[in-house]
């Protein structure tokens, strides 16, 4: 792959009809330099560009198998636009296994729209808005649990239908595939997606199981997921025109998406989730998308002899969308957190 300085890249100077990878470099002014790879085909025909980013958490690692084999099987030939592709975004926590920057502990996620004279983090949510997010009309955000969640395969998206953003966020989640949809009325500060709501960019991310590990069918659904999302938009045509769909999804992309059971709604901050009081092993007794009522039993936190420490009980009324994905927990440790169905 070539190399270049980040500030020399612009993504709307490479040529039609091209497929293209570069390693951009930056550093934090202090000696510390990183890496962001991307990758572009663009078709000759005019069309819009697709934003596909993973690894905003360097410990979540369905995205990046997906965004590999997206970047491995398409072709200018096969489609309409352009479609960018960043397989790992934080190449520091991707080389750490970490969810945050170990050089600086910030959380990439939370630092949005960044600060280009800021720690590394803050610089890299910088560029990745100014050169990537600003100059797209979609943005696909692949997230999963990673290390410490375990979280239900699922597609998030911008609710509003009072702006054009909104609808189309909405109208693609619906088109994904996936069986939960999570509406998100608000979005919390410094996300990816924050800053492209705010530049008028329409969005979805995805969220899975994880656990360092990649589930078999929740990568098949991820990819499935960008194809539609490809085809919904215009940038892949109906059909399996010069081979663009690969034989593993052939069959699955022939039939409807598969129908929506869950329909449900928050901000999606994982950082609010309920603490444990203790440190021992949980045990959980509820499952993911399990609904809940306030003060029923989530599961309980035990001694190694067995006695139990803490019971883990429902703050409120509400589905599960997250349980710790660690059992073997400390005080203050993330349990569970729970989500509203939508009306």
């Amino acid at each position: 792959m070539a190399s270049m300085d980040i500030t020399a890249f612009e993504l709307g100077a490479l040529p039609p009809d091209s497929k293209t990878s570069v390693t951009l470099t930056f550093g934090d002014g202090n000696g510390l330099r990183t890496t962001l790879p991307a990758h572009v085909v663009r078709s000759a025909a005019p069309g819009p560009t697709l934003l596909v980013i993973a690894a905003v958490h360097g410990d979540e690692y369905e995205g990046v198998h997906t965004a590999i084999r997206l970047i491995r099987d398409l072709q200018p030939a096969h489609i309409r636009g352009t479609v960018v592709v960043v397989p790992v975004v934080n190449m520091l926590a991707y080389d750490g296994i970490t969810r945050s920057t170990p050089e600086d502990g910030c959380n990439l996620a939370r630092v949005f729209p960044g600060d280009p004279d800021g720690t590394i983090t803050q610089r890299l949510a910088y560029h990745l808005r100014e050169r990537f997010i600003r100059h797209a009309d979609f943005l696909l955000d692949l997230h999963s649990g990673g290390t410490n969640y375990a979280v239900p395969e699922l597609v998030g998206y911008y609710h509003n239908d009072g702006s054009e953003v909104g609808r189309r966020s909405r109208a693609a989640a619906e088109a994904f595939g996936m069986e939960v949809l999570w509406a998100h009325p608000e979005v919390n500060p410094g996300r990816t997606v924050t800053s492209a709501t705010e530049l008028g960019v329409p969005w979805l991310y995805t969220e899975g199981f994880g656990g360092l590990r990649i589930r078999e069918e929740e990568e098949l659904h991820y990819r499935e997921g960008a194809y539609r999302l490809m085809r919904h938009l215009g940038i892949l045509p109906e059909g399996d025109a010069a081979g663009a769909v690969p034989d593993d999804l052939r069959e699955a992309l022939s039939q409807p998406p598969r129908p929506v059971k869950w329909r449900i709604a928050g901000d999606g901050n994982f950082d609010f989730s309920v603490e444990s009081e203790v440190e021992g092993f949980f045990i959980p007794e509820a499952k993911l998308l399990d609904t809940v009522a306030e003060g029923e039993r989530i599961g309980a936190i035990y001694d190694w002899d067995g006695t139990e420490k803490q019971a883990v009980t429902a703050c409120g009324d509400g589905v599960v969308i997250m349980l710790t994905g660690t059992p073997r927990v400390g005080k203050n440790h993330f349990l569970y957190m729970l989500t509203r169905a939508e009306a």
